[in-house]
């Protein structure tokens, strides 16, 4: 299901946006420690995520979305969504991979770890690859205007 491909790209892009649904509907959360188990499952460590949580125990059906936005590039994963606690043997696999990533600090405020086991992944891309844009020209125009963004942050919060 899951290329070496994306799994090289969950793991290096790893942030991903979460959709899940409960009693009051949709909900879709930035989670910023995603990574590919295998090519079947990715994963990410439950921190800070009570909508999320209470979305998963009401329905374990979700989406993630992952785009590189320099690249205008990514993939889209479908599937069903279990939480292992920490103190769990799952989550005690998983820990170390996340701690060495991540930190030790940022794994302490972690509940948990969320398994996603992959129904579908397609990949995403910008229309603009459809009209003859190249990757290197969408990833110039794109560093182009961060680092004016940035600039003009720096610039802003320097007056503060």
């Amino acid at each position: 299901m899951l290329s070496a491909a994306l799994q090289d790209f969950v793991n290096e892009w790893r942030l991903g946006h979460l959709a899940t649904v409960g009693p009051e509907g949709p909900n879709v959360s930035p989670k910023g420690t995603f990574q590919a188990l295998d090519a079947q499952r990715i994963a990410f460590a439950e921190i800070r995520s009570p909508n999320t949580m209470a979305n998963l125990a009401h329905d374990t059906r979700v989406e993630v979305n992952m785009v590189d936005v320099f690249a205008r590039k990514g993939a889209r994963f479908r599937g069903t969504a279990a939480f292992y606690p920490i103190g769990s043997q799952t989550a005690d696999a998983l820990a170390p991979r996340w701690t060495e990533l991540f930190g030790a600090d940022l794994l302490k405020l972690s509940s948990g770890f969320v398994v996603i086991d992959v129904t579908l992944a397609k990949p995403l891309t910008t229309p603009a690859y459809d009209v003859g844009a190249t990757e290197q020209a969408l990833r110039e125009d794109y560093l182009a205007r961060f680092t004016a963004m940035q600039t003009a942050w720096l610039t802003q919060h320097e007056k503060d």
